[in-house]
């Protein structure tokens, strides 16, 4: 008949699980029961056994932890253990022991996930024809109700038991299963939220004129780095793996909705650096000639204006300069058709027989250029019927103005 030994634990203390490492630390009680019947005898109350000495001339399993890197008995001030010897023979051991447990953490879903880390005991030397370990019937695991760990919550214990089978035969194995959820609000304090808002710090940009490219291009620039400084604080705590996790997820969304508003930036203002171009190149040749005399004429207006306002510089011009009668004949038709004013003619230049005759047009803008061109031909020194080029281009910029004022109207309806 195997020996059946049945364990027991109360769980001290425990340590966050270590991503960086794969372990946590756990400080425990740990209890073992069994019976010898070479050790019953005649008393009527149990016998404490506090000597190490004696204690190890007794037989008792010769348990361990598997999957623990590091374990200890503590012995300070004296070793913390004791054995009670009951009178059919029952033997109860209890001793503290701190462990350094490994545990291989799933990050799949980190900072979102929920871990479940094992604890393994078994018998060293003993097999499962000779030992068999199960658990108590009750309060088999306890836990201290103060521990309190910075970024995660002991959510279950659960206690098994199963066979494990190696290359020299099966060996009971009990199993203590740490569920542990990970606390959220430490990461949406430190991550989720500032990150959050420097990618609505970089929507800003939109508001901003398009023209104010170094304060657009230094936000985006800054935001960028900012995400790309926050993803690295992130994982700081995690191995340097290759599997995805969710924080990359979020960390690379926020990335790219940042990098988008730089790339946002660089289409609109290369758009709209090209349509001014486009749009002087589409409608600068189809300017009518009467639009062509009108800007002509508002040039010459204002080259006339300045020189009223700087008239001694143009008296000293007109004094040390001296013209041929041909050039000042010219530069006198040129004073009479763009210096007066075209459209503003007023009635003591038009004769009363113009008068009557502008009674009988239909257009103002036929008389209004009648007689503009009539007082250009008094004016010059020789008449206008004698000179058919100045005729030509009159009757040009007649056609001009009419069609110019004829497209107003059309666009004004």
């Amino acid at each position: 008949m195997p020996t059946v030994v049945k364990i027991s634990m109360y769980i001290e203390g425990m340590t966050s699980f270590r991503a960086q490492s794969n372990d946590f630390d756990v400080d425990l009680y740990f209890q073992q029961e069994w019976i010898d019947t070479r050790l019953a005898h005649n008393g009527t109350k149990r016998i404490l056994i506090k000597d190490k000495e004696n204690f190890n001339k007794i037989w008792h399993p010769d348990i361990y932890f598997a999957n623990a890197r590091t374990a200890s008995f503590h012995e300070v001030t004296m070793p913390n253990f004791l054995a009670w010897l009951y009178p059919n023979g029952t033997l109860f051991y209890d001793c503290r022991i701190s462990l350094t447990v490994i545990c291989t953490l799933n990050l799949a879903r980190y900072p979102l996930d929920s871990q479940s880390c094992s604890l393994r005991i078994l018998s060293y030397a003993y097999d499962v024809d000779q030992l068999i370990l199960q658990w108590k019937e009750e309060n088999a695991i306890d836990v201290n109700i103060e521990i309190r760990m910075p970024d995660m919550v002991l959510r279950k214990l659960e206690p098994r038991t199963r066979n494990d089978t190696y290359a020299t035969g099966i060996w009971s194995c009990a199993m203590v299963v740490f569920k542990i959820d990970r606390e959220l609000m430490h990461h949406i304090i430190q991550t989720y939220i500032p990150s959050g808002l420097i990618v609505t710090i970089s929507f800003f940009s939109f508001w901003l004129d398009v023209d104010s490219v170094p304060g657009r291009v230094s936000l985006s620039i800054t935001t960028i780095l900012t995400v790309a400084t926050q993803n690295s604080a992130a994982k700081m705590a995690l191995p340097q793996a290759s599997d995805l996790k969710a924080i990359d997820v979020w960390m690379g969304v926020c990335l790219c909705f940042v990098f988008g508003t730089m790339i946002e930036f660089t289409i609109v203002n290369f758009c709209v650096r090209r349509k001014p171009r486009e749009r002087t190149k589409r409608y600068t040749p189809q300017l009518g000639l009467g639009e062509q005399v009108q800007r002509l004429i508002y040039a010459n207006q204002l080259f006339s204006n300045f020189k009223k306002a700087f008239w001694p510089i143009s008296l000293i011009s007109k004094l040390t300069t001296y013209e041929s009668p041909i050039h000042q004949q010219n530069a006198q038709c040129r004073t009479v058709f763009f210096e007066d004013p075209p459209f503003n003619t007023t009635a003591a230049t038009i004769t009363d027989e113009e008068k009557d005759e502008n009674k009988n047009t239909p257009s103002s803008t036929t008389t209004e250029t009648n007689g503009l061109f009539r007082r250009i031909g008094n004016g010059i020194h020789n008449p206008i019927e004698h000179q058919p080029s100045l005729l030509n281009g009159c009757e040009e910029w007649k056609r001009g103005l009419r069609l110019s004022r004829t497209k107003k109207k059309a666009e004004e309806r």
